[in-house]
């Protein structure tokens, strides 16, 4: 009798061990799935936080970009430029004009001087 029951301890004992090793393979899975997922969670965060920076990063640069009105009035001002270019253009052109009539007075002037010379 006391042969049965050492192997009835002997069997408890080996269940007991083996549920023991089940028992903190499966802790250890869950311990470290859950640190995986603090780590990831961690890694998330941080990836959310460098969102928020390159958000109000982007919301500054549009804040400070012209608007609508800013954009007429700069068009409206190339638009006054370019009536002042043609205006310039109109002038140098006529002035151009005078000049050559000038030039063309002086050189006749030359060249009867330098006729009469001889």
């Amino acid at each position: 009798m006391e042969l049965e029951n050492l192997q009835r301890v002997y069997v408890l004992f080996s269940i007991l061990s083996l549920i023991l090793s089940f028992g903190a393979a499966i802790y250890t899975w869950f311990a470290n799935r859950r640190k995986d997922v603090d780590r990831r969670f961690h890694e998330g965060s941080k990836r959310m936080d460098r969102h928020d920076l390159r958000l109000q990063a982007l919301e500054q640069d549009v804040k400070s970009m012209p608007g609508n009105s800013d954009l007429h009035r700069v068009e409206l001002s190339l638009s006054e430029i370019a009536g002042d270019m043609k205006a310039m253009s109109a002038s140098l052109l006529g002035m151009h004009e005078s000049l050559k009539r000038t030039e063309n007075a002086v050189s006749r002037h030359e060249d009867h001087l330098r006729g009469q010379g001889q």
